[in-house]
């Protein structure tokens, strides 16, 4: 067996030849490239069943590498290597193709884990051959989202326009003329913990799913995820009636369709003109200024008093951080949500005005870890849009200065606290943002210290603890599948029913005909 390692730096390859035992792995035979050109010619020649890859690499990066090996069906398992913190597409395309990921620096436990599951990977679809289709499909997949992120780039301005632009527009885009919708979610970590059980991904692809099914007659449109809080909706001029009224219906279409599905709202701006590809960007900033006059607080009151200064807030924030104490700086960071809210109104601009604030406070605190290395994603996303989950978001930033500057509060004790909650409340609506606002610790680091200490995700030991209690009532009682949905924490009793097949290999009936009254083992 081969492993191909790819990265520009020589002690980053260095680092991860020496720090595997490769011969434990039945590897034999190791390949160093320092570009994804010279990399794509070892894949050619030597075949290498799992390939480490950075994403930041001159003459072709990582990004244009896997799209290559993509359109050459080379089989191959990836595992990606970035020190880049800002790595939501790439990493929902990795996902996607069932590969793995690591952020620099990582550690030697991660890395064999990785190489681990790449092998297992290989060797699974080695041996299944019927599963060509499914890899196709996640092929598809990859690729659309690969695609995604180059339009992103290109949208963002972190692409220039020349003149290999236009001829990969004209890969799905061949009309001159577009309309263009900028759309902001505004309740979405709500809905994503509430309606798609912490699962981001799933949400993502409902999300899509539904423009899909609203464009479908539609000849040429596009979506796009700018950020987690910014995404476009390109549709032809020309494409079947799209004139500017049938696109505005559209839109309305796609937003009602979001919020009558799983409850989604949304903030539009258009650009009144159409534009052409060059333009784009400006376009996108048309959208934007449009979108800066909306309401973030309902009814639009006037304002009953000069707006509230989150600064005044800075050096008590910074007193609970020297002390570590959590519930201090709730308590002020939820007055200050509070003052905002009862001074009756708000408008985006003036949102984006305090998230500015709220970054350059976080900065000032000490936005670095132990190493004097810069924390990554401490700063709050500029185009949020809704007050409490604004609030909530700059309230976990600040639990995670407290726990990188080592004001832990008995973190051990408290995922031991949130292990015996879920034991009692399984059947309760139970989120990695529920157990931060219940137990005063960031996501971040519950996700951290949880996998450190019991080996597992939340997610997992949540869905595994309710697997076990639904078997059992499906072995001892006569309750209905729906009843034991309900019962376990599922809304949902079709999703209950996937979800259980996905763990037991049966459906719930299936399970209750294949063991009747017997106990159940997960």
């Amino acid at each position: 067996m081969k492993v191909l390692i790819v990265d520009d730096e020589e002690h980053v390859r260095e680092a991860i030849e020496l720090s595997v035992d490769w011969g434990h792995y039945g590897i034999d035979q190791r390949l160093l490239a320092s570009n994804g050109a010279e990399a794509l010619e070892l894949l050619r020649e030597h075949r290498p069943e799992v390939m480490f890859c950075d994403m930041s690499m001159p003459r072709m990066d990582g990004t244009e590498l896997l799209q290559r090996i993509r359109e050459e069906n080379e089989n191959v398992q990836v595992i990606v290597i970035s020190g880049h913190d800002d790595f939501r597409y790439t990493q929902a395309a990795i996902r996607a193709f069932g590969i793995d990921y690591l952020l620099k620096p990582f550690r030697r436990a991660d890395l064999e884990k990785a190489l681990e599951k790449a092998i297992s990977v290989w060797e699974e679809k080695e041996s299944l051959r019927s599963g060509l289709r499914e890899s196709a499909y996640r092929m598809k997949q990859v690729d659309a989202m690969l695609e995604e992120q180059r339009l992103a780039g290109y949208l963002r301005g972190e692409i220039a326009y020349h003149d290999g632009i236009r001829p990969w527009f004209r890969k799905w885009c061949d009309t001159e003329q577009l309309w263009v919708a900028l759309m902001l979610p505004r309740n979405q970590l709500e809905i994503i913990n509430r309606r798609f059980d912490g699962d981001a991904e799933l949400y993502a692809f409902a999300v899509s799913n539904i423009v899909d099914e609203v464009l479908h007659s539609c000849r040429v449109w596009s979506f796009c995820r700018l950020d987690a809080y910014q995404w476009v909706l390109l549709i032809g001029a020309d494409s079947q009636g799209a004139d500017g009224s049938m696109f505005q219906l559209y839109v309305r279409r796609i937003s009602a369709a979001w919020e009558r599905t799983f409850g989604l709202t949304v903030f539009t701006g258009l650009c009144e003109e159409k534009t052409i590809v060059k333009d784009l960007p400006g376009a996108l900033g048309s959208a934007r200024v449009s979108l800066l006059k909306s309401p973030v607080l309902p009814g639009s009151a006037a304002p009953s008093g000069p707006a509230p200064r989150l600064s005044e807030q800075q050096q008590l924030l910074e007193a609970a951080l020297q002390s570590g104490n959590r519930s201090y700086a709730a308590e002020l960071i939820q007055s200050f949500v509070r003052s905002v809210r009862q001074r009756g109104a708000l408008t985006l601009k003036e949102l984006q005005a305090y998230t500015l604030e709220a970054n350059l406070m976080l900065d000032r605190a000490g936005g670095h870890d132990p190493a004097g290395r810069e924390l990554p994603g401490l700063q709050l996303p500029l185009w949020i849009n809704d007050l409490e989950e604004w609030g909530r978001l700059l309230l976990q930033q600040w639990w995670r200065l407290m726990e990188e500057s080592g004001s832990e509060g008995g973190g051990s004790r408290g995922v031991e606290a949130m292990r015996e909650y879920m034991n009692g409340h399984y059947y309760e609506d139970i989120s990695l943002s529920s157990l931060s606002e219940r137990f005063h610790f960031s996501p971040q680091y519950i996700s951290k210290k949880f996998k450190e200490m019991y080996n597992t995700t939340v997610v997992t030991y949540l869905t595994e603890l309710r697997m076990e209690k639904a078997a059992s009532l499906l072995s001892h009682t006569e309750m209905t599948v729906h009843d034991i949905a309900q019962r376990v924490g599922y809304g949902d009793e079709n999703y209950f029913g996937k979800v259980f097949k996905k763990h037991t290999g049966f459906s719930p009936l299936q399970y209750r005909k294949q063991r009747p009254q017997q106990e159940a083992h997960i």
